[in-house]
């Protein structure tokens, strides 16, 4: 991807990212907004899995081969299958959810590569009224800079999970 295509605030979290500049809390708040907007990726499909085979979605059974939206599958398994999010939460209320905690002024802000799928903004903040009967107590938030999209958003206890798996972590905000 070539750096005049970027979006300013996707070349903001590149710049964080090789640490060539320090961001001042309005672009901070310029990349939030930018990543509170993107959502998961409308034209893509995700695999239902195994995790979620046998629950019923909008009135059929789910195989662990059908494809569906990745908001779907998100949902389906964080919210409906491991309960993270309060019962009855529907998908409109977990996308919004995950908006909220991005803009959230007590998120902490990271970037950092995973994987091979380059350079990501993660946003973390306690679940509070978002924790469902089995959910953690922070929420995380991934937003991918190549795709222009979240790729996540889940639960957690404890610290930041999957940190073995990062590379050039950097955190821009820690609350």
């Amino acid at each position: 991807m070539a750096s005049d295509a970027l979006s300013e605030p996707d070349r903001l979290i590149l710049e964080a990212g090789a640490g060539t500049r320090q961001l001042a809390p309005d672009e901070l708040q310029q990349i939030a907004e930018y990543a509170a907007q993107a959502g998961f990726d409308p034209n893509a499909k995700a695999r239902v899995g195994g995790r979620l085979r046998g629950i019923v979605w909008q009135g059929r059974i789910l195989q662990g081969s059908e494809m569906l939206s990745p908001a779907e599958v998100h949902y389906l398994r964080h919210v409906v299958a491991v309960r993270e999010w309060p019962l009855g939460t529907t998908l409109g209320e977990y996308l919004e959810s995950i908006r909220q905690v991005i803009m959230s002024s007590n998120a902490s802000l990271m970037v950092s590569q995973y994987g091979h799928h380059g350079w990501q903004l993660g946003v973390i903040t306690p679940s509070g009224q978002w924790r469902g009967p089995d959910g953690g107590e922070f929420i995380m938030v991934e937003y991918r800079m190549t795709i222009g999209h979240w790729v996540t958003a889940y639960q957690f206890s404890g610290d930041i999970p999957q940190v073995a798996q990062r590379r050039d972590q950097k955190w821009l905000r820690r609350r």
